[in-house]
């Protein structure tokens, strides 16, 4: 990773007149929820040069200046004609600004949502709109008529995609992308890309996967040879995979038996995000994620949500002084359908007071609904450790709806086969691990040495373990291994339930590793390691990490072991 120069603007030739301008920024950038990764990121933007010129989706302010500058070496004194916008972004508006001062007869090309919001962001000016529809094109000349297909998601209302039959170059917008910088352009190694589109696509697009299946519906009828992406490495190699991989994550995930309809509104894009991060945790502890986004669905697909769900929580800003009129909608469509055996949440964002947390929460109560958590509040822009906090918070709701469901079907005795699993034993050692300020733990006795040369472990963990998403490529965690005779207080501990956030490491004396995760004073030894590879098995995941460092600190302690009854619980 060339750290030297921590944002610049690459602009190379991808097609026939088409070219790609990727604003690079190689330190860590947080995008939405992905406080787990530290990879950087690429924000890519393109031209389309017929007789006419296009531009797809100008960089954020962050590149402003330099993105410009770019722009106008590409293109000299030629003007720009028509800017396409595959969603909307309020961290755009500096650079959209610039461009129409530059050219103010410019024409934007977007969805009737997008419309929307640009018409809002620049009430000074008058705009000349073009809106797409999905029958509609764009004659630039020189054979690139661009056809604009609406993808839209609750995420992302205005979502659409571009296609030019020219080159067979699909312009995708959010769909596809993965939040990585390297020098490659391309993904020539489309192997080693697959963990960071699998983590793009679990935090961004699983909540929305019924939307995601109908826009591959719309896109698969189209002859595409490359994704032009709107993160990481544009998509030619693994093209196939990918776009398999996306339908298959999807079907997976709006199959699930337990589901949870998220219904939210957002006024800064700061209760958004927070729906994004708790749809996360949903989706990670097993649940069929129904997001709907209040300010652009109806009544009846708010109730038939509701309805076809287990539980359901709500979100809104305060403006004011109070929800706006979408989030009245659905605590009316909520209140109207008096199920109270769905369990509730409530959750948002604010300024200078959070009235709107109180009403909602205080008519749920009054109808006899029971919440799944306490109501999360939180002021202004979340931080990497209230994102955390989300993920657990919907991980935690899923499993009282597990419980719950559990508690309702008759208990079968342990099988034969399921009693013989239960005899593979394994030591008894505590996980913690840390990324920026988020830091957490777990007990885990699924344990096993791997390889002698380097010495390296693997370790499985349950998907909806909070641990799980800070133990991906390059992570560091450290392995606490305990002895017999003292191991019996930490499984209690571990074994209980935790508050979204909670210390797991509070009761206990730690000190900190060379790596930085902490060290138990009651560990016989503990191993520093840092995580190489990750494989999805079943409801784990499989972690194979090399070990960098470790002690011996009590050098005759008995390494304590877990037995187990049978091979379906810990």
């Amino acid at each position: 990773m060339n750290n030297s120069h921590p944002r610049d603007v690459q602009y190379v030739p991808i097609a026939t007149d088409s070219l790609v301008l990727r604003a690079r920024s190689w330190t860590r950038l947080r995008f939405e929820i992905e406080f787990a990764r530290a990879k950087g990121t690429t924000v890519n933007s393109y031209i389309i040069e017929g007789d006419k010129i296009a531009v797809i989706d100008p960089s954020p302010e962050t590149f402003t200046s330099i993105y410009l500058e770019a722009l106008r070496q590409c293109l000299g004194k030629k003007k720009v004609d028509y800017v396409i916008l595959g969603h909307f972004n309020p961290n755009r508006l500096a650079t959209l600004k610039e461009l129409l001062d530059n050219s103010p007869d410019i024409t934007f090309v977007c969805s009737l949502p997008c419309a929307t919001n640009l018409t809002a962001a620049f009430p000074d000016k008058n705009l000349n709109i073009l809106t797409m529809r999905g029958k509609e094109t764009l004659d630039l000349g020189k054979g690139h008529v661009l056809r604009c297909i609406p993808t839209p998601s609750p995420r992302w209302p205005e979502g659409l995609c571009t296609y030019d039959p020219q080159t067979q170059i699909l312009y995708t917008g959010k769909l596809f992308g993965a939040h990585v910088c390297a020098d490659e352009m391309f993904d020539e190694k489309w192997d080693s890309l697959k963990e960071d589109q699998r983590y793009y696509f679990d935090c961004l697009m699983a909540s929305h996967a019924p939307h995601v299946l109908a826009a591959l519906e719309k896109l698969s009828e189209l002859h595409v040879r490359m994704y032009a992406v709107g993160h990481g490495p544009l998509v030619r190699y693994g093209l196939q995979e990918l776009t398999e991989s996306y339908e298959h994550w999807s079907r997976a995930q709006a199959n699930r038996e337990i589901s949870v309809a998220l219904l939210y509104a957002s006024a800064y894009g700061n209760t958004a995000t927070l729906a994004q991060a708790i749809a996360f945790g949903l989706n990670k502890a097993g649940a069929a994620v129904k997001s709907i986004n209040c300010e652009f669905a109806e009544p009846e697909e708010m109730k038939a949500a509701v309805e076809e769900s287990d539980g359901f929580i709500i979100g809104s800003p305060t403006i004011g002084g109070h929800a706006p009129t979408p989030i009245y909608t659905a605590l009316g469509v909520v209140l109207s359908l008096a199920d109270r055996s769905k369990l509730a949440g409530v959750f948002g964002s604010y300024g200078w007071s959070g009235e709107a947390f109180d009403l909602i929460e205080g008519k749920l109560r009054e109808a006899g609904y029971k919440l799944g958590f306490e109501t999360l509040k939180v002021k202004f822009k979340p931080s990497d450790v209230t994102l955390k906090q989300c993920e657990e918070l919907g991980t935690d709701f899923v499993q009282t709806l597990k419980k719950a469901s559990k508690v309702r079907l008759p208990q079968k005795a342990a099988t034969p086969v399921e009693q013989a699993v239960g005899r593979i034993v394994g030591s008894v050692c505590i996980i913690s691990a840390k990324q920026g300020d988020v830091s957490t733990g777990m007990m885990s006795a699924w344990v096993s040495q791997a390889t002698f040369n380097p010495p390296g472990i693997t370790v499985a963990v349950a998907k909806d373990r909070a641990v799980e998403s800070l133990l991906y490529s390059d992570a560091k965690f450290v392995l606490n291994i305990l002895p017999e005779g003292r191991h019996q207080e930490y499984i209690k501990h571990f074994r209980k339930s935790f508050a979204p956030g909670e210390d797991r490491f509070a009761p206990f004396d730690t000190t900190v590793a060379d790596n930085g995760c902490l060290v138990l004073c009651d560990s016989s030894a503990y191993l520093e390691c840092i995580v190489q590879q990750r494989m999805e098995c079943g409801d784990h995941w499989v972690f194979y990490a090399t070990v960098d460092n470790g002690k011996l600190l009590e050098p005759d302690a008995v390494t304590a072991v877990h037995h187990r009854k049978t091979g379906t619980h810990y």
